[in-house]
């Protein structure tokens, strides 16, 4: 699944801000918090726990990263009781700042939630995705206004 949107700052700015696991909660809907992470991106590597909610489900996922390439890229994935995901982030300079790309791999691995992958889980999670890389975008626009 792909969601992408054009950020009106810097590739280095989207990228740390988005990179930093620790900030999470403060755009993206689905995470609860993120333990035991220092407040800078994390690179090739390093792992964080975090604990998430979605469609009525909570989890904690390890999430270990395996590319950092700043300002251009940053992947990582987990693989818990409930499920596995692969998340990457591209981020590509644009005459105004940026555009973010964030493809989400994921797949259940219990039942209901398995069969409902390719419908419900789906729906839930691209409007999930659309609505973070919004507050992304208003966070990062914000705090370069303010400064």
């Amino acid at each position: 699944m792909d969601t992408e949107i054009d950020i009106d700052c810097s590739p280095q700015q989207v990228f740390d801000y988005a990179s930093t696991p620790a900030l999470w909660h403060t755009w993206h809907p689905a995470t609860v918090e993120v333990r035991n992470v220092p407040d800078r991106p994390l690179t090739a590597g390093e792992t964080m726990l975090e604990l998430i909610a979605v469609a009525g489900r909570r989890d904690q996922a390890i999430w270990t990263v395996l590319a950092c390439v700043p300002p251009q890229r940053w992947e990582i994935t987990t693989d818990t009781c409930n499920g596995m995901a692969h998340i990457i982030y591209t981020i590509m300079p644009t005459d105004s700042g940026c555009r973010f790309h964030r493809t989400l791999e994921y797949r259940s691995k219990r039942r209901p939630w398995r069969h409902l992958d390719a419908t419900l889980t789906r729906w839930i999670l691209k409007r999930q995705s659309s609505r973070a890389l919004q507050n992304l975008k208003t966070v990062l626009e914000r705090r370069r206004s303010s400064d």
